[in-house]
């Protein structure tokens, strides 16, 4: 095992490498800066305004602490964080194989597999929210999965209950992708006993008990905030006519890929199963999250791609269907790693307005924002990063079939927006404004008239005047006040 822990370790370490320069994506930077207005005293969902649960945000304060502790980049120690993360995982999962007395060759594909599906096969989704959440819950598939075979995994396996209960405290969605597993488990079994492991009931605490510190400690973000972010955010979703292809494609090009690399284990009771129930899992909560954003496939991706690879043998296996099975690898690898870019380059023209600028948007994509700000040195004016309920809002007051109560909540979702908006203008004082041209990335909408139409709004922003209008995408607006004419 010696040797396969070195090419683990070599997988690790270049993972490491890669990302610390390409890590910061749009959402990891916004829940950083987030996250560095909490350690500044601010409290989510009174001071700090994050769509997302209150764990979204916590996740990377370890990272933040650290950051100011040491005077590295809080982007360079989430890197190094997670890749520590998924050296503890193997460990893990090795630890509950040993336990079973699987084979040595069977141990050491699953780690080098594992590692490459953790470190190597994320590329852009690497260090979000949801690249730790599968990483943290893969050891409970695993020991589903030993459970599936009649062996034992040891007591390891409520370490592996605790970081899944953590995986989903993080994103709820993916309980499908631990809860299908055993829940085949329990009808092959036909008793509920599968549902009831150390590790299902590990997992089942730490939800509660997140659960009672939200009612305990962010009332506000229960009562207030996260009833707009119910009725405002979570309908805008695609059609399944745009969600349901690629999970269809991946699924079916697992189980194909199954089929012939471990024709041993197609079928039902094949020790496969777990893990392809996992992908399926991925599969629904992608469906049901309905944005289609590319990390949100994750889960389905990673699991789709371990079914067959942890079970292939490798001395049997044909060159045309290894490289197949690559070729599919680095298609979903490159599916993943999208990103798409709606905004123009802007650092240049941000920098020789002011430098260190002090910026907020008005619009409803992150990107805009971040993590621009981060990029260029800057401070975030704002207590949160987008104006995506209001986005939201005014998409769906367009729905003819509305009642007169579900308008007014959704107006005041809008006034909600505006409000924290002015609070930005006053006390965060910024000195550039960059303003979105579109609704939701797709409709051209005037975001600077939906803040003019506040009277006290358009009584702050007449302190700015408009600079630039980048590509028809991007109005840029400085503040008379405080940077002098060029």
């Amino acid at each position: 095992m010696t040797q396969s822990w070195i090419i683990v370790a070599a997988i690790l370490l270049t993972a490491l490498l890669v990302q610390i320069p390409v890590v910061l994506n749009a959402d990891l930077a916004c829940l950083l800066t987030e996250g560095e207005k909490v350690l500044d005293g601010g409290k989510l969902g009174v001071d700090v305004f994050e769509l997302n649960p209150p764990l979204s945000v916590y996740l990377y304060m370890p990272a933040l602490t650290l950051a100011r502790m040491t005077g590295l980049a809080p982007e360079i120690i989430v890197v190094i964080l997670v890749t520590i993360e998924m050296g503890g995982a193997l460990v893990v999962m090795d630890r509950a194989a040993a336990t079973a007395k699987l084979e040595t060759e069977e141990r050491r594909l699953a780690i080098c597999v594992l590692a490459f599906l953790f470190a190597i096969f994320p590329s852009a989704v690497f260090g979000q929210r949801e690249h730790i959440a599968v990483v943290a819950m893969t050891p409970f598939v695993a020991i589903t999965a030993i459970r599936w075979r009649g062996l034992a995994p040891g007591p390891v396996a409520i370490l592996a209950g605790l970081a899944a209960g953590l995986a989903m405290s993080i994103k709820p969605y993916l309980a499908l992708v631990v809860g299908l597993p055993i829940i085949l488990g329990a009808v092959r079994q036909r008793s509920v006993r599968p549902l009831f492991t150390p590790e299902a009931c590990a997992a089942a605490a730490v939800v509660i008990g997140y659960g009672a510190l939200l009612v305990v400690f962010f009332s506000d973000y229960l009562l207030t905030y996260a009833p707009m972010v119910t009725a405002a955010y979570v309908p805008l979703r695609m059609d399944l006519g745009g969600l349901l292809p690629f999970p269809i494609i991946v699924i079916a090009a697992s189980i194909a890929f199954l089929r012939v690399l471990a024709p041993q284990d197609f079928r039902m009771a094949g020790d496969a199963t777990p893990w392809l129930a996992a992908a399926v899992g991925g599969a629904a909560s992608f469906v049901l999250q309905g944005k289609g954003w590319t990390y949100t496939a994750f889960a389905l991706c990673m699991f789709a791609i371990a079914a067959p690879l942890l079970h292939a043998r490798m001395r049997t296996l044909r060159v045309p269907v290894m490289i197949a099975a690559l070729a599919a690898t680095v298609y979903i690898g490159s599916c993943l790693s999208l990103q798409v870019r709606p905004f123009p380059p802007l650092e240049g023209r941000i920098l020789a307005l002011a430098k260190h600028p002090r910026l907020i948007t008005i619009g409803d994509h992150v990107a805009l924002g971040h993590p621009l700000v981060r990029q260029i040195d800057g401070t975030w004016a704002g207590n949160s990063c987008v104006q995506l309920l209001a986005a939201g809002a005014t998409l769906l007051r367009k729905n003819p079939q509305l009642t007169e109560s579900e308008r007014t909540k959704l107006d005041g979702i809008i006034n909600f927006e505006r409000r924290q908006l002015l609070a930005d203008l006053r006390e965060g004082r910024p000195n550039v404004i960059l303003v979105d041209t579109h609704l939701l990335t797709l409709t051209p909408f005037d975001w600077l008239a939906w803040a003019e139409a506040d009277p006290e709004l358009r009584a702050e922003l007449s302190h700015y005047r408009e600079v630039e209008d980048v590509d028809g995408r991007v109005r840029i607006l400085v503040d008379n006040r405080s940077i002098a004419e060029r």
